[in-house]
Formats: C-alpha cells, sequence, structure tokens
C-alpha cells in the first residue's frame, strides 16, 4: 500500500520477476494507518507491506507497539545512506511551492516565505488540508526544532526588521499567520494543480504540491513551475518509509517486496514522479517533469532523529492550524 497509484505498477512488475502475486493499492496516509492497526487489533492482517508518509507515526507508535516492523535489505546496506536504514526509508518524496509561469514567466512572484502570510496573497493561496495531512504539521514542527533561525533570518529579510511573536518559535508565528490568510484548503494535491494552471494575473494563485502533479500538469496541459526562488527552501522532502505487518502470513514475501521497493529497478516507477530513491545507485529518469531533482539543495531535509518530536506536538500544530483558519 501506498499514497501513489504507481504502487499498482511496482507490484505488476514484482510480481513478474519473481512470480509472485502482489496486488498494489492506493490509499492515503490516514486510511493506510487506520488500516494498519485495525487489521492488528482483529489479528487478521490481509495487507503486508506499507509504504508510509507519517514517519513520526510509525517510529513512535506502530514499531513500538509490536504493530509492525522495519526491515532493512542487508544486501542494499552499502547502496542506502545509514540515516535511512532504521527504519527503513524508501524514498523522499518533494513537495514544492507552485506558480503558474504562463502569467509570470520563469520567476515565481513569491520569494519567501514570510510572503505567503502578507495580505496582498490572503485568498490567494491553494494547499491540501493540512487537517487531512499530517506530514505538512510535521514539516511546521521539523522547522521549528531543527531550522527556525532560517525562518526568524527570512522574517527580517522579508519585513526589514527582526520578528517579535507571542509564539514558542518563528515557525509557530508563521504557521498562524499563515493559516488566518484565507488560505484555499483542498482534499488533496491533485485538486490544487488544476487550479494553479487555471489562475490569472488578475486572480493568481500559489500553490503546494507533490512532483506527481507535474505529470498530471504534463498530461493535462496546465502550466506549473516551482518557486525556485523561494527561501528559506522551496518545499520539503517527505520521507517514506516501509513497514512490514506484523502479523502477516507471507513474512519473506513481504521482505522481498520491501528489498524490490529499495533497489533502484523497484522505485522507478516512483522516480518519473519526482519521488527521490534513497538507493543511490537510482538515477532519476530524464522524463520526469517537474526537475525537482537538480533543486535538491533547497529543500528542506527531514531530521529523522527528531521525529518523536513531531508526533508529540501534532495536537500543538492543528489547534494553531484550525483556530487560525476559522
Amino acid at each position: 500500500m501506498d499514497a501513489t497509484g504507481k504502487i499498482k505498477v511496482m507490484a505488476e512488475k514484482f510480481s513478474e520477476k519473481y512470480g509472485i502475486k502482489a496486488t498494489g493499492e492506493k490509499m492515503s496516509a490516514s486510511n493506510q494507518e487506520e488500516i494498519l492497526v485495525r487489521e492488528a487489533q482483529a489479528r487478521n492482517v490481509r495487507r503486508d507491506v506499507f509504504n508510509m508518509s507519517n514517519l513520526p507515526d510509525v517510529t513512535a507508535q506502530f514499531l513500538p507497539q509490536g504493530i509492525a516492523v522495519s526491515w532493512m535489505p542487508p544486501d542494499l546496506k552499502s547502496q542506502t545512506p545509514q540515516v535511512y536504514q532504521h527504519p527503513a526509508i524508501t524514498s523522499l518524496n518533494p513537495w514544492v511551492w507552485v506558480y503558474n509561469p504562463g502569467v509570470y514567466g520563469d520567476t515565481c512572484p513569491i520569494n519567501n516565505m514570510w510572503a505567503l502570510t502578507d495580505k496582498k496573497w490572503k485568498g490567494k493561496i491553494s494547499i491540501p488540508d493540512p487537517l487531512l495531512r499530517n506530514e505538512t504539521l510535521f514539516w511546521f514542527n521539523q522547522i521549528a526544532d531543527n531550522a527556525d533561525d532560517k525562518m526568524k533570518a527570512a522574517y527580517q529579510e522579508y519585513f526589514g526588521k527582526p520578528l517579535e511573536t507571542k509564539q514558542p518559535s518563528a515557525t509557530a508565528e508563521w504557521a498562524k499567520r499563515f493559516a488566518e490568510n484565507n488560505i484555499k484548503v483542498q482534499k488533496s494535491d491533485t485538486d490544487v494543480g488544476p487550479i494553479v494552471g487555471a489562475s490569472t494575473s488578475e486572480h493568481p494563485v500559489i500553490g503546494f504540491v507533490s512532483s506527481a502533479i507535474f505529470t498530471h500538469a504534463k498530461n493535462e496541459n496546465f502550466k506549473m513551475a516551482i518557486c525556485k526562488e523561494m527561501m528559506p527552501w522551496i518545499g520539503q522532502l517527505t520521507p517514506r518509509v516501509a513497514v512490514i505487518a506484523s502479523g502477516t502470513k507471507s513474512p519473506n514475501a513481504a521482505k522481498l517486496f520491501v528489498h524490490y521497493m529499495m533497489s533502484a529497478e523497484g522505485m522507478e516507477p516512483q522516480m518519473e514522479d519526482g519521488k527521490i530513491s534513497t538507493n543511490n545507485n537510482a538515477v532519476m529518469p530524464e522524463n520526469e517533469a517537474s526537475g525537482v531533482s537538480k533543486l535538491m539543495d533547497k529543500m528542506y531535509v527531514n531530521n529523522s532523529e527528531t521525529t518523536p518530536d513531531d508526533f508529540k506536538k501534532l495536537q500543538f500544530w492543528r489547534d494553531l492550524w484550525t483556530v487560525g483558519s476559522r
């Protein structure tokens, strides 16, 4: 199971390669979590492998409680940086700020995350609902814990004065102001992309989407480009972790599928949508539509060591967003 439909292609290729029947199922992170827990409680495991984007939930709940296990293929350790081995991170999913280049050309009209809180952009920003996508709120906490100084510097760069706030961090102040700026939330980024593509100079829209939406833009013929000048970051890298349901009836087949996902060959279908394989031998396909692999130095990179705090502080960020967006 995975949040991308490419898991179906991966399962088909796996079956062709090994002669073992596998069925890929696209499902949101929250639904994956619910199924993993319910099947464990019922002791009736029907889904064996999950490629999950909510890393804090995995490390804080599912692994310690014995609901799932993480297995790193021993023969792939030399191809995978150690930071991605415990737990086994299969890939990094880029999420980026985007605009319509048909309106603004090669330069995004926003070059600072604090501009997203400016009243002149009120009601002109579209993102997936953070209350439906914990990864967004986890990102806020990641920044607050590990890079809050960069948010303070970005504030001074944009407003020309030091930040004064009663919030516990500059990031919390940003999130509060961002939520208050009449953000247009959508169910998912597949809804956000076309909205950005349909924006005009009279009604411009800045969006937040995964790199996979660039494939949609290409196929559906709407214009969209990354805000390459955005500071402190153009977006986030969301880690995806492979977990095996503890009660699986096919543990060896499950391990083989995890091995396949973590190989350069197995992750190729997802790399076509811009996802970054953690396998050093994997090469990004030339036909990948977003070009995000060339902008990795401008992305926020998740710090796995602080993910327990992301889980611990989740309710704080949910409350901050809920109150601010009313």
